[in-house]
């Protein structure tokens, strides 16, 4: 990469002062919409009377609600922080959630529970693909992969917050009311983020009084060459017809039911296959998460370097299909089969960052806007299927080890349907 040092001091300072923001919300908001794995491995919808043969399935269903909400506003809300920018959706979206999460630490059946994740979904619809908008006109395309790459590693961070924030309440208040307890104290920090967001983000670079006149012209100057050689010069209503924004969806929706299989499942398939308690199950969740984000900065490295987008993200999740498949296959052997299941992660929560980078490098600004939330709305869907999979296959079989392979053939479809990409590096 050839940075002249007034880009280069532009550039550090955009990683420094937004990035870690950035990180920061997504933590917090992938702890509220993941904390139901932990909830579930302690018991939650029998506390709530859903009836054990069918706690799984019903599990499951409560999981899905969240995705089927979560696809509607997708493509508008994007085009609105077009528009407007991101703090005020985002300072909306965090008060939404935080309060949602804390009323989830107070149901008392299942149709509350579906009802709450449901809105929960409404709430949390603008962060994801508003945020990868957000990053796609405030770094150029040198620079963005290692700027998704910082945003999307607090996935396996969260993983790991999550872990020990649960194990931790679980330990002191054991697994009732400990599910309550951690649905108040992660909603509490959706809250408090509210404030900080509001000081720390701009919602476009003119607005940035910390950046210069030059540093602001310097990235104008970047962004609009770059929009002049993208590939898709197309209107957002184009855009949503493209062959390669379809292709997109359908990687992202077989990938995130991979994804959510795993990660709604992952507490729950630990005590399955090792047999522990909910509060151990919680702290050995970390170890995936751990091994993902220490390769997630290898791949992150490596996929900047290489600059090859699409072979990378389909050796990401041929890692995640061998992972998985071994591991169902070896699930006598709980050490091996843990380890096994631990390597998945790597292809499970890597493929986001090295992903987002095709559909932002190929798109205009506006046709990105909106291909970006219906990618993120329609393959979220995909948020729907794993969990509800998972969790019936466990209901219909009373093991996970249908389910683990289901998620390694989504994985396998994700990888095959990534080479037919035509406009990616």
């Amino acid at each position: 990469m050839s940075y002249s040092i007034k880009v280069l001091s532009s550039y550090r300072k955009r990683l420094i002062r937004l990035t870690p923001m950035l990180f920061f919300l997504y933590v917090v908001n992938f702890l509220d919409r993941v904390n139901l794995s932990y909830a579930i491995d302690a018991g939650m919808f029998q506390d709530i009377g859903a009836p054990a043969n069918l706690a799984s399935l019903i599990a499951g269903i409560a999981s899905a609600m969240f995705f089927v909400a979560y696809a509607i506003p997708q493509v508008f809300t994007n085009l609105k922080i077009n528009t407007i920018g991101i703090r005020k959706i985002f300072a909306l979206a965090f008060g939404l959630w935080g309060i949602i999460t804390i009323l989830t630490g107070f149901v008392t059946d299942v149709p509350e529970m579906y009802a709450l994740r449901f809105f929960l979904g409404l709430a949390e619809a603008p962060f994801y693909a508003g945020t990868m908008f957000f990053l796609g006109i405030w770094f150029s395309k040198e620079e963005r992969g290692l700027a998704n790459g910082f945003f999307n590693a607090a996935i396996p961070v969260a993983g790991i917050f999550g872990g020990l924030i649960a194990g931790s309440v679980f330990t002191v208040y054991h697994d009732y009311p400990g599910w309550r307890y951690l649905f108040i104290i992660e909603g509490i920090l959706a809250l408090i983020s509210i404030p900080l967001l509001y000081v720390v983000l701009s919602d476009f670079p003119d607005d940035a009084k910390w950046l210069s006149k030059s540093e602001k012209e310097e990235l104008d100057s970047s962004i609009l060459n770059e929009e002049k050689n993208k590939p898709t010069k197309v209107s957002w209503r184009a855009a949503l017809r493209d062959h390669d924004v379809i292709l997109y969806v359908l990687i992202y929706f077989f990938g995130v039911t991979a994804l959510y299989g795993y990660t709604i499942w992952l507490p729950s398939i630990i005590s399955s296959f090792s047999h522990v308690s909910a509060a151990e199950s919680s702290f050995l969740s970390d170890i995936p998460y751990i091994v993902a984000a220490i390769a997630l900065i290898f791949i992150l490295r490596y996929s900047d370097r290489s600059g090859n987008r699409k072979i990378l993200t389909f050796y990401i999740f041929f890692i995640a299909f061998a992972g998985l498949a071994l591991s169902a296959f070896t699930e006598s052997i709980p050490d091996l089969s843990f380890v096994l299941f631990t390597i998945s992660a790597i292809g499970i929560f890597t493929f986001l960052p090295v992903f987002w980078t095709m559909p932002q490098e190929a798109l205009t600004r506006e046709g990105a806007s909106a291909a970006i939330g219906l990618i993120n709305a329609l393959g979220n869907l995909g948020g729907v299927a794993g969990p509800i999979i998972v969790g019936g296959l466990e209901s219909l079989t009373h093991s996970f080890v249908s389910g683990v392979y289901s998620m390694a053939a989504f994985a396998l479809i994700a990888g095959l349907i990534t080479l037919l990409i035509k406009k990616a590096r």
